[in-house]
Order: structure tokens, then sequence, then C-alpha cells
């Protein structure tokens, strides 16, 4: 009885844990750690058929990772609890710490000792420069939630926008977090005009995280 009860206990956690094998269905994670979405929305977003988003919607909400509700046509998904993006940050730190393959790929997309490396939000908050914080996310993104005081200026609009900018302060720029690549690419766009720009290591939502 005990055996077969710690098996079926074993059993629930890898269903969490096959609904977490597919890189796709990650980043749908990644999406909804920034906002509720239908699946029209995450469809563009991630440049994923309907079909396929739903498919992965489907795998983890059976697996209790994702709620939904109706709202008039649409079903809106999000993260079922708070939870759910610490169980992506813990996946994603023994990655970094174990996985070779990983920490070359984070390696050569940091470029450390080079203008590009990232700024910690613990580096960030011990600052005694004067910095200004851009929000290169989509402005769905902004408005469900941002770090406070931070601008927003979604990453396709930023070279019609770069002009508008104030330059007296380093602009420290962040996206969806550690893997997102928007904020290296506005860090690029910055510097080439010029401008002071950093990296945040993080994303909204590992600011909301250390608030709680």
């Amino acid at each position: 009885m005990a055996n077969s009860l710690k098996y079926n206990l074993f059993d629930q956690l890898a269903q969490v844990s096959k609904a977490l094998g597919h890189a796709n269905r990650l980043m749908i994670l990644d999406v909804l750690a920034q906002t509720a979405c239908d699946v029209e929305t995450l469809h563009k977003k991630l440049g994923l058929s309907i079909a396929n988003v739903s498919k992965h919607l489907q795998t983890l909400k059976q697996a209790g990772l994702v709620v939904s509700k109706r709202d008039g046509q649409h079903i809106i998904y999000a993260l079922s609890d708070p939870s759910v993006f610490q169980l992506i940050v813990s996946l994603r730190d023994v990655a970094e710490s174990q996985l070779d393959s990983m920490q070359t790929l984070l390696l050569e997309h940091l470029k450390p000792n080079t203008p590009f490396e990232p700024i910690s939000l613990k580096a960030l908050k011990d600052s005694k420069q004067p910095y200004t914080l851009l929000d290169v996310r989509p402005e769905d993104e902004f408005i469900s939630g941002h770090i406070p005081n931070a601008i927003n200026i979604p990453i396709e609009q930023l070279p019609h926008k770069i002009n508008q900018l104030q330059t007296d302060q380093t602009l420290v720029v962040y996206c969806r977090g550690p893997y997102c690549m928007w904020s290296q690419q506005a860090v690029e766009a910055l510097q080439q005009r010029g401008i002071q720009a950093k990296r945040l290591t993080d994303g909204y939502p590992e600011w909301q995280a250390s608030i709680q």
C-alpha cells in the first residue's frame, strides 16, 4: 500500500514534468508569466499555429500549470499560480548550472566583459548612478504589469522613437526575462546611436517575484 501510494504520488509529479518537456510549452509559460492571453494572441506572439498553441495549452492545463476562463468570445489562459513561475526559474537554474551546452549558449549570448553584459536586479538596486528603465515588451504586457517608473517602447517601435529618449541618464533595458533577445537588440541599437545603455538580466516576472 505504502509503495503504491508513493508511486502514485511520484507519477503525479511526472505528469507535471512531462508537461514541461517541450520548448514550445515553456515559451507559452514564458509569455503567460507576462500577461494572460487567448490562443490567438499566443499564436501571434510566438509564431506557432493556432492548433499547435491549443494543443500545448491543453497539456499544460491537464498538468495544472495553467487555468482558463471565458471572456466573451475568447478563452483567456493564465498561469495557475505564482509557484508555476518559480518552477520555471528552478528549472532554468538547474539547466544553467548543470548543462555544459546551456553554459556555452549563455556565454556566447551574454558576451562577458563587453558592453552587452547584463546588470542584475540586485546590482541595479544598489546602483548610485541615475538611470531610466526601458521596457521593450509589447504594450499589452507592459499594461498588465511592469517595473515601477519604467517607460514602454515596444522593440519594433524603438528605431522610430530613439530620438524621443532622454540621453542624460543610462538606459537600463528589460524585456520578458533572461532568455528574451529584445533587450540585447535594444541595447545594441541604442549604443550605435551613442546612447549609454545596459541590459537588465531579469524581466518583470523576476522583479515581481523578488518583492513578494
